[in-house]
């Protein structure tokens, strides 16, 4: 069996991205799901931006920033294993799903790590937004055709989004100085 070299992967790669491009130009771009992942990257930061008071920004900001990192490596490696993929895209190029990656995720954690300052209320907090990212938000997101898990399972999601939660605090908790009450 012939396996096929660099440049043979780099010309399917070529074409794929212009099969993507098409198709995001003519079916994804200015639908309504498309707004709503427009939204989805703007407006939670918007929010962020007035509930987080500026001297905890930093500290708050450096939180989001950690699980914007994880959830884009974890939403790559996922859609590339053909775990979940996204029928509709706000851009056609990685991260997958850059609304939710890089702002809806990290600004609800962080939200939940600003105002649960002890363990107990935090591990609270981020049960239940792991929860409902996990039961209400991706089943929404399946509904709309912007997610579509293939072979992933909620479950899987809820423990991963609460597993990464807890990591990173404890991990900013012992590279950041302690953060104010």
């Amino acid at each position: 069996m012939k396996y096929p070299s660099y440049s043979e992967v780099q010309e399917i790669r070529s074409e794929l991205k212009e099969v993507g491009y098409q198709h995001w130009l003519h079916d994804d771009l200015f639908i309504w799901q498309w707004w709503v992942l427009l939204l989805a990257a703007i407006l939670p930061w918007i929010i962020w931006g007035y509930l987080i008071k500026k001297e905890h920004r930093l500290h708050v900001f450096a939180f989001a920033m950690l699980i914007g990192v994880i959830s884009s490596i974890l939403d790559t490696i996922g859609a590339d294993l053909l775990l979940w993929e996204y029928p509709t895209k706000w851009f056609p190029m990685v991260p997958p799903l850059f609304p939710a990656d890089l702002t809806l995720i990290p600004v609800t954690f962080s939200l939940a790590y600003y105002y649960g300052k002890k363990w107990r209320v935090y591990i609270l907090y981020s049960v239940i937004i792991a929860f409902l990212f996990s039961y209400v938000i991706e089943p929404l997101c399946k509904w709309a055709q912007i997610y579509e898990p293939t072979n992933f399972p909620h479950w899987l999601s809820f423990i991963g989004f609460t597993l990464i939660s807890l990591f990173v605090r404890w991990f900013l908790e012992r590279i950041l100085p302690l953060r104010e009450q």
